[in-house]
């Protein structure tokens, strides 16, 4: 197994700077791996788990991996992340904040080109994200940046991003390559509304054809303003949602990289010759939403019921097979917080809580009609079971559930906190009051209180504070339940050669090659 990248934090997730400093990154060139080798010039096919959605930010009201991996082949970002997590540059140079922290300024790359033609510029940045900001254009993930006011143009190759407060998540959420929001569109595909379905960036890659269900296709970007990459003719991704269908055809030759978080399919590729596991650990969490306004799970003490008959343990072995790790908070596996209050499995208390109900419970729980969904709608069930609760488990397509979730039209749900550099935005995003992406409908004056301090927090160490007194009154009031943290896999064949960094499940294929 190939670890590709592991994210490292300061205290609980947060990326701290000094205001008044400027942050100059070289980048370094770009290795080739396999260099001096004439490997290049080779469709690498892809099978994923799930049908794509789409890639204008704005119209995407959802994306799952397969998606943010082909955006990010297309599209870059202004900065990202090394595994130590210090910015580095892509498509930004340099960002200096104002001496109150409330404006950055970035100056940018010059000499890049949208794939059709446009030039990258002051004027690109500013349409993209100031079209993010617009209200009426319903950015699905405006809460997520909502501290940006405006962006505006400086000079030719500088934007001013300006700010409603200090924000210490602002660099980390620019680098945020599973936000598809950060990456950059070119303007003219963006105003001819084509992005949707044929999107257009600066990245290694151009898109080139997209038969929903089938197979979407990129190909190399030969104008690419990092020399050398990419190698790779092309990219066929393959919808497969089937883990079983996925991982046969990867051992036929059908498939030279898959997706999967199933164990027994891991433990089957580090077991073969001729297959290669690489690994990428992530924060965010698998959960259990609970809709907090919907009469049982409006009585605290039902939640707490059910955060103590599941067993998280349990459910990562049969389900995932050990595939990711258990969490006790939204952090990750790796985050260390102390005590957080996280509610174990512990039948006896769940019973005597629903003693103190007094009245018997009997809840629906959607999952995603896949077999990950399906196993853990069934545990759910059973484990609800032996406290005494009926469940009634309801599979649906990934589009029906979300849009119940959404609309709250539901009272437990399979769902996932996402990940990203700094949980902060995320955090603000699920669980404030106002916020309209709390689907959970969770309200405490407290939570609201620390979500919009930690918003503003200079000094990491409080913040760090802040963000685990957060944990703790999310397992104090469980509008979540955790089904585990974050970990991605992909499973290639041995002949594909210079896989790149995993950045929260986002794999870099633009120094990927196959050897003949």
């Amino acid at each position: 197994m190939q670890r590709l990248r592991r994210v490292r934090f300061c205290g609980a997730g947060v990326i701290s700077f000094t205001l008044g400093t400027v942050l100059l990154i070289v980048l370094a060139a770009p290795q080739v791996r396999g260099a001096g080798q004439d490997q290049t010039g080779a469709t690498l096919t892809f099978g994923v788990e799930a049908a794509f959605v789409g890639f204008d930010a704005v119209q995407a009201r959802g994306a799952a991996i397969c998606d943010a991996i082909v955006s990010a082949a297309i599209h870059e970002t202004l900065f990202r992340m090394d595994p130590d997590s210090r910015i580095v540059p892509v498509l930004g140079l340099a960002a200096l904040p104002s001496e109150d922290g409330r404006s950055w300024r970035v100056t940018l790359r010059e000499g890049v080109f949208f794939h059709d033609g446009t030039p990258f510029d002051a004027e690109a940045v500013v349409y993209h994200f100031n079209r993010l900001l617009d209200p009426q254009n319903r950015y699905g993930g405006l809460v997520f940046i909502r501290p940006i006011t405006s962006v505006e143009k400086v000079d030719a190759l500088t934007v001013q991003f300006n700010l409603a407060h200090p924000w210490p998540p602002f660099l980390a959420t620019l680098a945020n390559v599973r936000a598809m929001g950060m990456g950059i569109a070119s303007p003219k595909a963006a105003a001819a509304d084509t992005q949707m379905r044929s999107p257009v960036g600066t990245g290694p890659f151009m898109f080139k054809a997209w038969k929903p269900g089938e197979r979407l296709v990129i190909v190399r970007n030969t104008q690419y303003w990092q020399k050398g990459k990419p190698r790779l003719d092309a990219v066929a991704f393959l919808p497969m949602p089937d883990d079983q269908t996925r991982f046969a055809s990867l051992k036929s030759g059908q498939t030279d990289v898959i997706w999967t978080d199933r164990g027994n399919l891991i433990a089957q590729a580090e077991a073969d010759p001729d297959l290669a596991h690489y690994q990428g650990e992530g924060s965010g969490a698998e959960i259990f939403v609970l809709n907090t306004r919907r009469p049982p799970l409006d009585d605290v003490r039902v939640r707490r019921a059910l955060a103590h008959a599941w067993n998280q343990d349990l459910c990562v072995r049969m389900s995932y097979g050990g595939s990711i790790p258990s969490v006790c908070h939204p952090f990750g596996a790796d985050r260390t917080l102390g005590d957080v209050g996280y509610r174990r499995h512990d039948p006896e208390q769940a019973r005597a809580l629903l003693t103190e109900v007094g009245a018997p419970i009997s809840l629906e729980c959607l999952h995603s009609n896949t077999k990950r969904g399906s196993e853990q709608g069934q545990l759910f069930q059973q484990f609800g079971k032996q406290v005494g609760i009926s469940v009634a488990p309801v599979g649906l397509a990934f589009g029906p559930v979300v849009k119940k979730v959404i609309t709250r039209d539901y009272q437990v749900s399979t769902w996932r906190m996402p990940p990203g550099p700094d949980q902060g935005p995320s955090l603000y995003a699920a669980f404030h009051s106002q916020s309209p992406l709390n689907v959970t409908g969770y309200s405490n004056p407290r939570m609201d209180e620390l979500l919009t301090a930690q918003r503003r927090e200079m000094d990491p160490a409080r913040r760090s504070d802040m963000l685990a007194e957060i944990a703790t009154l999310i397992n104090a009031d469980v509008p979540i339940i955790y089904r585990g943290g974050r970990r991605f896999h992909i499973l290639a064949r041995r002949s594909v050669k210079g896989i790149g960094e995993m950045e929260e499940g986002v794999v870099d294929l633009s120094g990927a090659w196959i050897e003949r």
